[in-house]
């Protein structure tokens, strides 16, 4: 895609607003000036609470923040709009970086590459004279850190691509980021689940997998107002995912006044969690939550057993799966884990899909793949709206609110981040039985 040279648009002080997480709470008498208060049959907006969190875990809640951030759509305010489509044009080019086959998201990566093929040549399929085909271009992320910067820039400008989908490695994730602000490419996320990732202030990004902000809030208000458990300990992988991923659900069982009394960590892949489970036990918890991969976890869980902490135990989506069930054998019986969606639904759209992957791939569809096949069908469907033009397509993806796809209803926050709510599935028979319906969400 060849394209005219112009001013960079700059950081816009990323590193300074990533902290920043929804409010700041400095109480202030209203400014001379100030705008006046909606109107009282204006419609309410959605989420009410950043991250459509419920009320009593936001921060500082009994009173009125003096400025809020993520209200609004995240603008772009410059300019390439109206910049003429590129000549010779043959195909609609769309990249993906997914993680290679090697690494620790090899098979996460292989479902989420499945899920846009197949997105793909299905769009391919049904085009209409005169459309132009969509043509896949796959680079593997590496594990050498930083270097999806350079890989962002290939498919950017080496391959030409309109868009790119990825990737599940929320480092990697990070810093592709950056660099598809500087190159102006839009980025669609289906499988990071840090919570940081829409927090950075850069309007180029959307993400359909729904972030461990979400399983925090979700998990905390099913341990302590549901299940009225009141000493809580917590297992958790010692890795980036764990230290950031079990933030929410510690600063919200704090805020609904039973905060973790215990925090123990092991390593990825760990085998023997003796000193972990003897500290446990001693604190005499009535809960453990378990955060890490589906294997470790299920090791832990026949840990705690065998050391006597017989107490309910929970968990985020990372512990869903046969290796849980395999690796902890009967001490996963009665678990309980926030899931983004029921894979076990009879609804006709997610039945056709499984069915359609089935028979081209010979295998069920995991999660990254469903939404890797939501995100890329987003993607191709904005592409064919606005044209092979960057900035369009930038608007055209952030333009929408809410997408029924094969994982049922995604609603898009402000900051482009799919809020659906989440689904509880529980332990009953080595099988996962989810709950009926959701709760919370829009």
């Amino acid at each position: 895609m060849r394209r005219t040279p112009r001013p960079s648009l700059g950081l816009l002080g990323i590193i300074g607003i990533a902290g920043l997480v929804g409010t700041v709470v400095v109480v202030a008498p209203p400014a001379a000036g100030q705008a006046s208060p909606p109107a009282a049959n204006a419609p309410a907006a959605w989420p009410p609470r950043y991250g459509n969190a419920p009320e009593e875990l936001v921060p500082f809640h009994r009173v009125e923040p003096y400025q809020k951030y993520f209200t609004e759509p995240l603008p772009f305010y410059g300019p390439g709009r109206d910049a003429p489509d590129p000549p010779g044009l043959k195909t609609l080019r769309v990249g993906i970086l997914a993680p290679s086959p090697a690494s620790t998201d090899g098979f996460r990566g292989d479902m989420m590459r499945k899920g846009v093929e197949m997105a793909i040549d299905e769009a391919n399929a049904s085009l209409k004279p005169g459309q132009l085909p969509f043509e896949l271009f796959v680079r593997e992320d590496s594990s050498l850190w930083g270097s999806a910067a350079n890989i962002l820039v290939d498919l950017a400008f080496t391959d030409d691509c309109l868009a790119v989908i990825g990737t599940i490695d929320s480092t990697a994730t990070h810093v592709a980021l950056r660099v598809a602000l500087k190159a102006e490419i839009f980025m669609m996320n289906t499988g990071s689940c840090d919570q940081t990732v829409t927090e950075t202030f850069i309007p180029w990004l959307m993400r359909t997998w729904p972030d461990d902000r979400q399983h925090g809030y979700r998990l905390a208000e099913l341990v302590v107002k549901e299940k009225g458990h009141r000493r809580i300990a917590m297992l958790r992988v010692n890795d980036r995912n764990g230290r950031v991923g079990v933030k929410t659900f510690t600063d919200s069982v704090r805020r609904l006044g039973h905060p973790v009394l215990q925090e123990m960590r092991f390593l990825p892949g760990a085998t023997s969690f003796d000193a972990q489970v003897a500290r446990i036990k001693a604190a005499e918890p009535d809960a453990v939550v378990l955060w890490g991969e589906a294997g470790d976890a299920g090791r832990a869980a026949a840990a705690l057993r065998k050391g006597g902490v017989n107490v309910p135990l929970y968990g985020p989506e990372r512990l869903f799966g046969p290796a849980l069930l395999a690796a902890a054998g009967g001490a996963a019986e009665g678990m309980t884990i926030t899931y983004p969606f029921d894979p076990t639904s009879k609804d006709e759209v997610w039945t056709s899909f499984v069915g359609r992957f089935q028979k081209r791939y010979g295998r069920e569809p995991e999660a990254f793949a469903a939404y890797a096949y939501d995100g890329t069908r987003i993607l191709l469907s904005a592409i064919r709206t606005a044209g092979p033009n960057r900035f369009r397509i930038r608007d055209a993806v952030a333009a929408v609110k809410r997408w029924d796809g094969v994982t049922g209803p995604m609603l898009f926050d402000p900051t482009f981040n799919n809020l659906a709510p989440l689904r509880l599935a529980r332990v009953e028979g080595n099988a996962f039985r989810f709950e009926p319906s959701p709760r919370g969400g829009k």
